[in-house]
């Protein structure tokens, strides 16, 4: 399962990402817990 799947709100915002973010977040293997948490690793990701 991953880490989106049980909150609402993590999904909304994982799903608006562009594919190539979305894809390195789950190749990344990251913890993420927090929509706060994931914003920063897409920014981060967005950013390069």
């Amino acid at each position: 399962m991953t880490f989106y799947e049980n909150n609402p709100d993590l999904r909304d915002y994982f799903e608006s990402l562009p594919i190539d973010v979305k894809n390195k977040i789950l190749d990344s293997g990251a913890e993420i817990c927090t929509l706060g948490e994931l914003k920063q690793v897409a920014e981060h990701l967005i950013q390069q």
